[in-house]
């Protein structure tokens, strides 16, 4: 015996000087005794590899003999204090073996180790009060809580805790939980792969003792089951529909259904329930979403499936709509199905999240354009930002193609300089370079040069066309940008056109008619500033000067009769004292603080307050 502890002891630095998951046969020269020992286990799904058995008694029996070595004291006698120890130990481990704080490996090993240590103690107390009141504290952080949830729940396991205190411990955390969690719906889950006969046993107890009371865990356990082979746990939940159409549906919805005959029956029990509730609707969706996306069902239950779903989109009560096409938005790529709920609901907003599983822009573009037919130039897009940002990050190049398609057309170039302008702080980045017909990158430059604001953020993709192998279009862009120059932005607009030019002789060239446009609009300026009579600083400044005056001495007037009032608004807030527009300070401090600095701008054409109905009438005819 005391070989075999030599032999497990070695295992054990072994396993944190590697630290890894699995191991080969060749590398444990004693695997053989180590696996009747059930140290170790042979990988199920890798029959070639082994790895070390965390539940095993012995390995950590072992291994809380060394802690208590290493660390120089025994393993006290309450659950705090021997959590804190195994910490430790764990900083002690991570610091000999220079292990990462990430490290998995290390992590499951002391979250074992804290589980037998459990074991140890529950002789002593009862570890599931601990429980219940440690969860009901919630002074607790969710760091601290974990660290003790985890090994808790193994701990359950390893000591055969009977199906009431498992059953009981998970409704207990979900209760302490403010929002819901799916820690314990995992937990279950995966009682499936790892400790199947368990599953079976909670399952069993949960149906015959309190239906009610298990009823949100049991879904979860047949799902666990079902989908690592366990067949029998479909006929179970068809007996379970017969009690609990809800609870039976929860566990269908998470099957990963590989026979056919077994969707098809299940087709054929969704049909019969009536009358249906909205969260009877929220579970028929998701099955026939996943009967559409699954390759074992047959092409007449996909098409059935549709025509269902488009019975539920049209339901008169929109709740019912709504919860239908929830699942649809997040389950299947259907866009005929959005125009069937947006002609029933009419809710638009749904435009914020419905295409972020999409991979094919080409939808959103067509419902973009329909719009603007619809709505006209402004027409607001701010319902599409979401999904417009979507498919720039994950499908940039095809997103791109489609705004560089819009400025084909005169009438939807505007729309794309509109869709490039969406993005938070900056522009959408397209080549317009890319843009292969000479009439395509002159529309490019009229909508850009007409829009009404964000010239600035414009620019630097509009001056890529200076490039262009066509000498209409770099005409074109200089004579449009001079006249932008000559009535618009003036010198601000050629500031910012130098500053993304080169000194090249080629740029030097480009900018020659614009430095000449803006020279002819100083000459009329000066021109302009001569002309005195009707300039009504010359002609009426002593009767503005009485009016501010007036307004001045109004304004005290008012500002004096409510500070004698305590029972106006004003006498409720505090007085704040600028130092020198550069500081400040109020009443409770005498400390002077900085004034923050913010700014922001940005261009807007002239045009569209010279002359607005002129402006707005040439924008919706563009």
């Amino acid at each position: 015996m005391n070989q075999n502890i030599d032999k497990i002891t070695d295992l054990i630095h072994y396993t944190f000087e590697n630290r890894k998951g699995k191991y080969k046969f060749s590398e444990i020269l004693d695997h053989v005794v180590l696996l009747k020992q059930g140290v170790l286990k042979i990988v199920e799904k890798d029959l070639q590899y082994l790895e070390i058995n965390l539940d095993s008694f012995l390995f950590n029996e072992l291994l809380l003999n060394i802690a208590e070595t290493e660390l120089k004291r025994k393993l006290p006698d309450n659950i705090i204090d021997t959590f804190l120890f195994i910490d430790d130990f764990e900083k002690y481990l991570k610091n000999k073996y220079s292990i990462d704080d990430s490290s998995k490996e290390i992590t499951n090993s002391i979250n074992a180790l804290k589980a037998f240590v459990l074991t140890i103690l529950n002789n002593q107390l009862s570890v599931y009060d601990f429980y219940v009141e440690f969860i009901k504290d919630k002074k607790q952080k969710r760091r601290d809580s974990s660290d003790f949830i985890d090994p808790y729940f193994q701990f359950l396991i390893i000591t055969n805790a009977c199906e009431e205190v498992i059953l009981s411990s998970c409704i207990e955390y979900n209760n302490s939980e403010k929002h819901p969690s799916n820690y314990i719906y995992n937990f279950l889950r995966g009682l499936g792969k790892n400790h199947s006969t368990l599953a079976k046993q909670l399952a069993e107890f949960g149906i015959k003792n309190d239906f009610q009371k298990y009823s949100v865990l049991i879904p979860n356990l047949f799902i666990g089951l079902y989908n690592e082979g366990h067949n029998d746990t479909f006929d179970d939940s068809i007996l379970i529909f017969e009690k609990d159409p809800i609870t039976a549906l929860k566990a269908f919805s998470g099957y990963n259904l590989s026979n056919g005959s077994d969707i098809k029956q299940l087709f054929e029990l969704l049909n019969k329930i009536e009358p249906i509730t909205v969260e009877l609707v929220n579970l028929k969706s998701v099955l026939f979403c996943n009967f559409i996306e699954n390759d074992n069902a047959s092409a007449e239950i996909k098409e059935n499936s549709i025509k269902e779903l488009v019975k539920l989109l049209k339901s008169e009560d929109h709740k019912k709509a709504d919860s239908a096409f929830q699942n649809i938005q997040y389950n299947l790529e259907k866009y005929y199905l959005l125009n069937v709920y947006l002609n029933n609901t009419q809710n638009f907003n749904v435009f914020n999240y419905f295409f972020h599983n999409f991979k094919n822009p080409q939808y959103l573009f067509d419902i973009l354009i329909k719009r603007y037919d619809a709505s006209g130039f402004r027409g607001s897009i701010d319902l599409f930002k979401n999904s417009l940002n979507h498919f720039l990050d994950t499908n940039k190049e095809e997103t791109e193609e489609q705004i560089l398609d819009l400025f084909n057309f005169r009438k939807y170039s505007l729309l794309a300089v509109k869709i490039i302008l969406s993005t938070h702080g900056g522009v959408h980045q397209v080549n317009l370079l890319k843009l292969s017909e000479k009439q395509a990158q002159l529309f490019a430059i009229d909508s850009i040069c007409n829009y009404p604001n964000s010239i600035d953020d414009l620019l630097p993709l509009l001056l890529k066309l200076k490039e262009s192998n066509l000498k209409e279009v770099k005409d074109y862009l200089q004579t449009m940008l001079a006249e932008l120059i000559f009535e618009v932005y003036q010198e601000s607009l050629l500031d910012l056109i130098k500053k993304n030019l080169t000194n090249s002789k080629k740029d030097k060239d480009f900018l020659i008619p614009l430095q000449k446009a803006f020279d002819e609009y100083s000459k009329m300026r000066e021109f302009k500033a001569k002309i005195k009579d009707l300039d009504p600083k010359e002609n009426e400044r002593n009767l503005m000067d009485l009016y501010y005056r007036l307004e001045h001495e109004n304004q005290a007037k008012m500002m004096k009769n409510i500070d004698k009032d305590k029972n106006s608004f004003l006498s409720m807030m505090k007085n704040m004292v600028i130092v020198r527009g550069r500081a400040w300070k109020n009443d409770d401090s005498e400390d002077i603080l900085p004034l923050g600095y913010f700014e922001s701008s940005m261009m807007i054409d002239t045009r569209a307050y010279k002359n607005p109905p002129v402006y707005e009438q040439n924008l919706e005819n563009f």
